[in-house]
């Protein structure tokens, strides 16, 4: 069979796509001053970690009869009432939580470039509404045309991309990756999490391989690996260019009030080519508009739904309101949270995607003794695991807003 007609092949491109995002310029922001083979080994726990709770909600998913049921039908199957609106409210705090870091980002680079070409100061905030004027609206038309303009920032990310590996490499420094403060690393750990998410697939491919066990593994272990790769290389090229401390070291840009536009500055004024920089703006803008676009589209179907609203002219105008007003808010009265709401993502992805799945696995296989197509390996000691590196997770992100760990 042709690799272009093979479904597993297709569907581990889904999920490889689905977990890369934005999470490719919060990486190096969070994780660049630990150092790279501190920063490396996180991500390769966060990988395995991931695919565990990947697995656990696959196995929970063919535990449902219905073929399409979502997170939040499986939840209230499993868990009762509670457990749905668990479910229900932390998916739509997720996908604020991400919107929100995704208009703080987006405005940041729309008002350097802006202020660049126009020779002038424009204000993050001012960036800010910008982006939400010109990319917030098209989500109320047909997906079709939100799938035609996603496909060319997709060739645009992946152009930019090999660009950069292709002209940066040979500008790394060596010494660079000697250095670092691995004491960052914990307070990384909910960002670097969410950077391995596409848990939200799983109901759409197991419908679509037709709920068949063996080509569903393979497509989220050699999807999940996509990311992996991509964040490697990635921690690679930033840490290999940017110094550790100084005006433009990781240190400094991390904890910056405008990490995203300082990355592509601080590029610009240590490469001293404007093209490279340029490069790099245009796959940092790419990297957000793309993952912009499936959260807007999520959120924007989600408060449809879940709160029975028409999509008539009154009805997308009102869900304008309700989608984009609380993540607004946030991107301006917190400017320097790009960061910061990325890893409150992060404690809502271990709800969702590690206690609930661990917490439904116990149900149905302790409780009610389901027949299963599929278990993980490892019995009550790995959902035990699971359910304890969730909640370390959720502590990290307190312990770090709380000051009780060190940050950038």
């Amino acid at each position: 069979m042709k690799i272009y007609r093979n479904k597993t092949f297709g569907s581990a491109l889904l999920v490889g796509g689905t977990s890369i995002g934005a999470g490719m310029l919060a990486l190096p922001l969070a994780t660049g001053a630990a150092g790279f083979w501190g920063s490396s080994l996180l991500l390769c726990i966060a990988f395995a970690f991931m695919l565990l709770s990947v697995f656990f909600l696959l196995e929970a998913t063919l535990m449902s009869d219905k073929v399409n049921a979502n997170l939040i039908t499986i939840c209230k199957e499993r868990l009762g009432s509670v457990g749905e609106f668990v479910a229900w409210l932390s998916f739509l705090m997720l996908l604020y939580a991400v919107a929100a870091a995704y208009l703080s980002g987006g405005g940041s680079l729309i008002a350097d470039v802006l202020g660049a070409g126009l020779k002038t100061e424009i204000s993050p905030n001012m960036g800010i509404f910008i982006f939400l004027a010109v990319f917030g609206f098209i989500v109320v038309f047909e997906t079709k045309a939100v799938d035609a303009i996603n496909r060319i920032c997709m060739a645009g990310l992946i152009g930019t991309f090999v660009f950069l590996l292709i002209f940066v490499t040979p500008h790394v420094d060596v010494d660079h990756y000697r250095g670092g403060k691995p004491q960052y690393l914990w307070a990384a750990v909910p960002v670097v999490v969410l950077s391995f998410t596409s848990h939200i697939i799983v109901p759409s491919l197991r419908s679509y391989l037709s709920g068949d066990v063996a080509s569903l593994k393979k497509a989220f272990l050699f999807g999940s690996l996509i990311p992996l790769v991509f964040y490697l290389v990635w921690e690679f090229l930033i840490i290999g260019l940017l110094p550790l401390t100084g005006k433009h070291g990781l240190e400094t840009i991390g904890g910056g009030t405008h990490p995203v536009a300082g990355l592509t500055d601080a590029l610009n004024a240590i490469l001293g080519i404007p093209w490279v920089a340029i490069l790099v703006g245009l796959f940092s803008f790419f990297a957000l508009l793309t993952s912009f676009f499936g959260v807007a589209l999520s959120l924007y179907d989600f408060l449809a739904d879940g709160f029975k609203i028409k999509k008539t002219i009154k009805g997308r105008a009102i869900l304008l309101v309700f989608m984009f007003t609380p993540p607004l808010l946030f991107a301006l009265f917190y400017p320097s949270g790009f960061v910061l709401a990325l890893g409150y993502a992060g404690v809502f992805v271990a709800i969702l995607y590690g206690i609930l799945p661990a917490l439904m696995v116990w149900h149905g296989r302790y409780k009610e003794q389901k027949e299963e197509r599929f278990r993980v390996f490892g019995g009550k000691v790995t959902l035990t695991l699971m359910l304890a590196g969730s909640l370390a997770i959720i502590f990290f992100q307190i312990a770090a807003t709380q000051g009780w760990l060190p940050t950038l």
